[in-house]
């Protein structure tokens, strides 16, 4: 690339490869020089040649630069001063105004100017690569401490729902953690005898898109603003993406899908709890049937056949019946008592099962039961950690 020359004591402005070397002893261009010299009537035509250059050197003597020729000089190319002995103290300052990168003091001979610009344009060339490094670690570290981020809101939520019972609120911390993450969407929670749909008011092409997704085999589909996560029993609508950020776009992809996972597991333990609680009171109650059946049973059946027998004792003296055939009736009147016995006994163990049943019911429920605890709606849970 080339270098961008300006003396101030002859006003000349050249444009030569960096590796010709065009002033000489006394600070004032070479005879050889005028192949590169360009003209720039106005510091706005100085600027465009500022703008286009690897580096500008300014070769100072007697006289100062033109004020608002230096003004032009932009802050992000590389500036280098070629100082004069005997230069005035009022062209000293205005070099000092420009925050030089670097100067070079008189005698300029030619093999010293040319090793300075060539050790400096290494020096340059070696920041720069700093620089991009440091802006490279820069950004590696923010993307961890955005991802950091992200990761404690999907920690946090997992926290926040494990004592929630109720699938409507369950959706309400769901949303409010997808806010947390600076997008929005539809959830639904299904099952083969329930569909669940958060917010309710959603409209009918999100709604046969939800619906479309759960008849689908495809787990996990991105295509511009929109994410869609389709597991077994809860589907998820993002209407938000940040397709402009992709590297915020993928994370958001990953992190959203452990989002799903646990507000997944967690719906099915509010269903299969609400599952349990309802075989508790259908247990419960054919209990309570059983107890009345056989109460009321046992107390008809004792008393018929009692009555029963004292009659047949009554009428077998009637009979005319032989002693064997008296003896064989009630024998026959006493085996039924003996089998209503029997019965009553089989009712008794089929009770004492459906208690079993109850217990275990009640065990298991105990182990599902969680500490409800109120979430206040106007709380904001958005999460900084850096």
């Amino acid at each position: 690339m080339d270098n961008l020359w300006f003396f101030s004591e002859t006003e000349q402005i050249f444009v030569a490869p960096d590796a010709v070397i065009i002033v000489d002893e006394n600070g004032l261009p070479k005879s050889t020089a005028t192949q590169f010299e360009v003209r720039a009537g106005t510091s706005e035509e100085f600027g465009d040649f500022c703008k286009h250059a690897n580096q500008v050197i300014l070769v100072s003597s007697a006289a100062e630069f033109k004020p608002d020729y230096v003004t032009a000089i932009t802050t992000n190319i590389p500036r280098l001063a070629l100082i004069k002995f005997g230069t005035p103290i009022s062209a000293r300052e205005q070099l000092d105004k420009l925050e030089l990168d670097a100067y070079i003091l008189s005698p300029f001979q030619e093999e010293s100017v040319k090793h300075a610009l060539g050790k400096f344009a290494e020096e340059k060339k070696t920041l720069l690569a700093l620089q991009e490094d440091l802006k490279n670690y820069s950004s590696i570290a923010f993307t961890a401490m955005s991802s950091a981020s992200e990761m404690g809101v999907v920690a946090f939520y997992a926290q926040s729902v494990q004592n929630i019972s109720d699938m409507g609120r369950l959706a309400q911390q769901t949303l409010r953690c997808l806010k947390d993450l600076s997008v929005q969407g539809f959830i639904q929670f299904s099952f083969e005898d329930s569909v669940h749909i958060y917010p309710e008011n959603i409209s009918r092409n999100y709604l046969d898109l939800l619906n479309r997704t759960k008849e689908s085999e495809l787990r996990i589909v991105s295509q511009g603003r929109f994410f869609i996560f389709n597991f077994d029993n809860a589907q998820f609508l993002i209407t938000d993406a940040p397709v402009d950020n992709p590297d915020k776009y993928g994370r958001l992809r990953d992190v959203i899908a452990h989002i799903v996972s646990i507000a997944e597991a967690r719906a099915k333990t509010i269903k299969v709890n609400g599952m349990l609680i309802q075989q508790q009171e259908n247990t419960r109650m054919v209990i309570s049937l059983l107890e009345m059946a056989s109460r009321d049973n046992r107390s008809s059946v004792r008393t018929i056949m009692t009555d029963l027998s004292m009659s047949l004792r009554e009428i077998s003296t009637g009979l005319d019946l032989t002693l064997e055939q008296e003896t064989a009736m009630l024998q026959l009147s006493e085996k039924a008592l003996g089998s209503l016995e029997s019965l009553h006994e089989t009712t008794d163990a089929i009770e004492i099962h459906f208690r079993s049943l109850l217990f275990q019911l009640d065990q298991a429920a105990k182990l599902l039961k969680t500490d409800d605890v109120v979430v206040q709606q106007e709380i904001e849970t958005t999460l900084e950690f850096f």
